[in-house]
């Protein structure tokens, strides 16, 4: 069923280009796999093939702003909107009226949204880390105001997470993130987030040093800008 390969290819989708791998049968039932910060289509990589050599096809897009998909400079190209209006575009580009939706961490809280705005063209949804909330009275900046150390509001500020994050190698930045075992990120006063985080000293039982290298080559290439706009663009 071709399960063993990889199939990379960019679709002109919503006026930008969109990385998308995919593995499996093309005529298999389609299953749309949205990853989140800061991961590429490779966070999908292990469960793409177990899908592939069930018959399925594994569509597993770098999202606008990261890896090889476009990265607007503009902040205001990352709302919601845009980022499930990029996927919808794709699965028209594909003629794929209806799939199957896996999101995981802020890729979850797209595919509520393509839930809400486009649940005509969803078979079945699986989403990992993020539960659906509702729009409250309040926007998310509003209710955490005054948490300066939490990682939401510390990347807000234009550039500030951006310069915090330079003074780290690429592939810490990332280890630090990938080796989080807390749930309230957030920093003790006048400390970076990412200078709080540690970086396993072990290798990570998930992923390999060769791995880690491939995520840090593609994040080395574009940047955290397009992912920290994600977070800069929650309240619209």
């Amino acid at each position: 069923m071709g399960g063993e390969v990889v199939r990379h290819w960019n679709a002109d989708v919503n006026g930008i280009s969109l990385h998308v791998a995919e593995q499996g049968p093309a005529d298999g039932p389609p299953v749309l796999l949205i990853h989140g910060f800061p991961e590429l289509w490779l966070s999908w990589r292990h469960q793409m093939a177990a899908l592939a050599a069930r018959g399925f096809r594994a569509l597993a897009p770098d999202l606008r702003g990261y890896g090889d998909s476009t990265v607007p400079d503009d902040p205001a190209a990352y709302t919601v909107f845009h980022i499930v209006g990029d996927l919808v575009a794709l699965l028209d580009h594909l003629a794929l009226p209806k799939v199957m939706v896996v999101g995981h961490d802020l890729g979850a809280q797209v595919a509520w949204h393509l839930c809400l705005f486009r649940p005509d063209m969803l078979l079945a949804v699986v989403n990992l880390g993020v539960p659906f909330f509702p729009r409250g009275p309040s926007s998310l900046s509003e209710a955490f105001a005054g948490r300066d150390g939490l990682y939401i509001m510390q990347f807000q500020e234009p550039r500030r997470a951006e310069r915090a994050f330079a003074r780290y190698d690429v592939a810490t930045v990332l280890k630090k993130f990938f080796s989080i075992e807390i749930d309230d990120l957030t920093a003790p006063p006048g400390v970076e987030i990412i200078d709080f985080l540690e970086a396993r000293s072990t290798p990570l039982p998930w992923i390999s040093e060769e791995e880690l290298g491939q995520y840090a080559e593609k994040f080395q290439k574009s940047g955290f800008t397009g992912p920290i706009n994600y977070y800069r663009m929650m309240d619209t």
